[in-house]
């Protein structure tokens, strides 16, 4: 089950995962895999944490309800 996920600079995305029961950051850049980190300094090697954005999943979200006529 994939975690919190973040976008940063020139195409490079960090997610929160676990890899082999231990909690890391996975960073790819342009859908291509970069590294598996075990900390925000690490993954401050590849991008910088303050140009984050976290993305939030709104899958399973309720709709807007129908306001029509």
């Amino acid at each position: 089950m994939a975690g919190r996920r973040w976008m940063g600079e020139n195409g490079v995305e960090v997610e929160s995962t676990t890899l082999k029961g231990r909690s890391v950051f996975r960073v790819t850049k342009d859908d291509y895999f970069v590294a598996y980190c075990a900390t925000m300094e690490d993954v401050a090697t590849f991008v910088s944490p303050d140009s984050l954005v976290e993305l939030i999943d709104f899958t399973g979200w309720p709709e807007e309800p129908d306001t029509g006529p």
